[in-house]
């Protein structure tokens, strides 16, 4: 179909806005909050090519994502360890901005702590050596005190070695209750949704910028951000964006589950929690890399009976399951694991590529946007 505008559209509904956000997401929809709430009277859209912005926002575990040691200890071979700590550092604070930001009640979030369990004495080993530097590295750059602290596990009936790492500090979310609560905080500031949109070409004009939708319908806008995450290489080639699908499975209800909380493993690419009396895993995708790095949703039967085998060999030891349902989100990474946020130039700005991390980054990250806006 191709799109012809009316007088009223034209005029009216699609007349230049002083902000597009590109990408309805819950980083999207926090920067486009934000910018309201300093400037009350700019005509703002946000725009996504899904009605409920089909990617990883409402795709994802419920984690709050503080992150494990392993990972942490994964992420210094690939950044500077100043980098890390500063990324460590906005997680912790965009976990605790988020609850102050939405409310514990409404976004379904319960501090229930993270354990970092271990199946591989050399991965155990490595930790061992490495925790105590990483808890004083978070007390220096957020004044965390004692991130990681050593628990015995055993009683959680899981085939692991018995000392895990506990965090205190991380905490379980109901992603379609946060997705909510910011979609009507977005609504009621009277930002206006333009949905089912997708966007095929940006284009800078002048003074401001042109976005067009595979049908022709065009937008004009004095400021773009851009927050599409693993989408962003349609738009943007040039950025070091790699599309990293992550799969999880869920169980059916389980009587007596020994544990509560959530739970990482394998430098964090396994993960997984309980969640109203069923278990739900995902990851593994570092075992099946170049499949893994795409856009497509679709999930493989590979990965799933890898995460099938890990609840029957690792979680449920001895215990019968069967899966209920499983789903895939659509991640970005690069070769570093630090988010690129930047303005481009005078009329763009992006903030993607988010490791996984958007939900305990967005509060922080979309401070930053608006501070390059100011």
């Amino acid at each position: 179909m191709v799109y012809f505008s009316s007088y009223w559209e034209s005029s009216i509904l699609l007349r230049k806005f002083d902000f597009i956000v590109l990408g309805a997401g819950l980083i999207g929809k926090q920067i486009a909050i934000k910018i309201k709430t300093k400037y009350p009277k700019s005509r703002i859209a946000l725009v996504d090519r899904s009605p409920i912005s089909y990617g990883a926002s409402t795709r994802n575990a419920g984690f709050a994502c503080f992150g494990s040691v392993s990972e942490i200890i994964d992420d210094f071979k690939r950044s500077p360890q100043s980098e890390v700590a500063e990324l460590a550092a906005k997680r912790f604070n965009g976990i605790v901005k988020l609850v102050e930001d939405f409310g514990a009640d409404n976004i379904g979030y319960r501090n229930t702590g993270s354990y970092e369990i271990y199946t591989d004495k050399i991965e155990y080993n490595d930790a061992l050596n490495h925790f105590e530097t990483i808890n004083q590295m978070l007390s220096d750059v957020a004044g965390i005190d004692t991130a990681f602290r050593w628990q015995n596990v055993q009683s959680m009936k899981m085939k692991c070695l018995p000392d895990a790492l506990f965090n205190p500090y991380e905490g379980m979310l109901n992603s379609g209750m946060l997705n909510e609560v910011v979609n009507e905080k977005a609504h009621q500031l009277g930002i206006i949704p333009l949905y089912g949109l997708n966007i095929k070409h940006i284009q800078k004009i002048q003074n401001a910028y042109q976005i067009s939708d595979e049908n022709g319908m065009t937008l004009t806008c004095d400021q773009l951000i851009i927050a599409t995450n693993a989408f962003t290489t349609e738009l943007m080639p040039e950025l070091d964006i790699v599309p990293a699908r992550g799969q999880i499975v869920l169980t059916k209800p389980l009587d007596h589950l020994p544990f509560d909380g959530i739970f990482h493993s394998d430098k964090g690419y396994i993960y997984f929690r309980n969640l109203d009396g069923r278990i739900l895993l995902g990851g593994a995708r570092n075992h099946f890399e170049e499949q893994e790095e795409t856009h497509d949703f679709n999930g493989l039967d590979n990965v799933q009976q890898y995460l099938i085998n890990y609840l029957s060999e690792v979680i449920l030891p001895g215990r019968n399951f069967e899966i209920e349902s499983a789903w895939s989100g659509i991640m970005a990474m690069g070769k570093e694991k630090v988010p690129i946020v930047k303005r481009m130039d005078d009329h763009l700005l992006v903030c993607v590529r988010m490791s996984g991390m958007g939900v305990a980054l967005g509060p922080v990250l979309s401070d930053e946007i608006l501070s390059l806006i100011s």
